[in-house]
Formats: C-alpha cells, structure tokens, sequence
C-alpha cells in the first residue's frame, strides 16, 4: 500500500454495530456501496453467449484507481474518495 493524499468528498456512511470489520461492513451493505462506486466511475462489461445449447454469462467490474479514507466510530464507518 501506498500513502494517498488529498481531501475527501462524497462520503458514504454505514452503521457498524460495534463492528470494526470492513470486509464485513461492506458484505453487509454490498448493493448500497456497489452503487456508491458506481457513481465514482464504475466500469461494467458483461459478455453471455450460448453454445451447443450451453449458456454462459461473464460480469466484470472495473473500478477506477482511488484512494479512499476510511474513518470508525463506535456506531459507524465513514468512506471518503480522495480527489
């Protein structure tokens, strides 16, 4: 990892419940932060094709390179991006 600079914006804030967790956090509120992120710069393919009556379908997301900062407190975790 490297250090980031820069100020915050657009923050997202999730209720921890005492949880510090934030692989956690972030599977307990996964479609309200893919959303968050989506509307940082999201990039979404999708590729689906069937042969010989076999269907397969491929999603692929792409986030941008960022840098955000991740604030705890006792009863939530904030998420900022840095610009």
């Amino acid at each position: 990892m490297q250090k980031c600079d820069g100020k915050t914006y657009n923050p997202i804030i999730f209720e921890t419940r005492d949880d510090k967790n934030l692989k956690k956090i972030l599977e307990h509120n996964k479609e309200k932060f893919i959303d968050y992120i989506h509307k940082l710069g999201l990039i979404v393919e999708h590729k689906d094709s069937t042969i010989n009556f076999q269907y397969t379908s491929t999603t692929i997301l792409i986030l941008k390179t960022r840098c955000f900062k991740v604030d705890f407190n006792d009863n939530f975790v904030r998420i900022s991006p840095l610009k």
